[in-house]
């Protein structure tokens, strides 16, 4: 499969790649900095630009078969990243008639089956009053993935550790014996396979440590 991966110089977005190309998939980068990709530059068509330019976005998902988001705020991103790269990522894939988008986001990202324990009640507030705008921004993000079209999973991630690949990890809502902790290596896995198995078609997993 032809795999576009947005925020692929990031470590889950490196994680992505790296999986997607061990598992035979043919992958497309958008990078600012192609430099970032590092090993991975020669192995994979790298574009250099913006996932907030509506023509970078546009190049990018042209004949693929399925998009990965692993965006995130950064140090001096703006703080409607999110949601403007979602939405310029969805415009081009109905443009293109391309139908499969998996998005990383977290908890802030809410689905009706959820129902934490107190304590993670309480992170999720706490995290919402530090994170501030991003948190908002978050949430818009799920929210216009979730209203639009496409065949999308949002898969909700909130600890991410750099750990090894062990494939053991719990899948489903955010349950009260839900742990918070997963390794990108495990999150990347899942996201790729959630690219090729409709299994998760327009659900809001979360995934954890098991």
């Amino acid at each position: 499969m032809k795999l576009i991966v947005f925020g692929a110089t990031g470590q889950t977005g490196m994680e992505i790649v790296k999986q997607a190309l061990a598992a035979g998939h043919a992958v497309t980068a958008v990078a600012r900095d192609p430099a970032k990709m590092g090993e991975y530059r020669s192995k994979v068509n790298v574009i250099q630009g913006d996932s907030t330019d509506k023509q970078i976005v546009e190049q990018a998902v042209v004949n693929a078969d399925a998009v990965l988001s692993a965006l995130g705020h950064v140090s001096g991103s703006p703080p409607d990243l999110l949601s403007k790269s979602i939405s310029n990522i969805i415009e081009a894939m109905n443009r293109q008639n391309v139908k499969r988008l998996v998005v990383l986001t977290n908890v802030a990202a809410r689905d009706p089956t959820d129902s934490p324990s107190f304590y993670n009640r309480l992170l999720l507030t706490l995290l919402g009053l530090f994170r501030g705008k991003m948190a908002q921004d978050t949430a818009e993000e799920a929210r216009l993935t979730s209203e639009s079209d496409l065949d999308w999973t949002i898969v909700r991630a909130n600890l991410l550790a750099n750990g090894l690949l062990t494939r053991k990890y719990r899948v489903g809502p955010f349950y009260k014996d839900a742990r918070t902790r997963i390794s990108r290596a495990d999150v990347a896995d899942f996201m790729v396979t959630c690219a090729v198995d409709r299994k998760y078609v327009r659900a809001k997993p979360l995934i954890s440590e098991q």
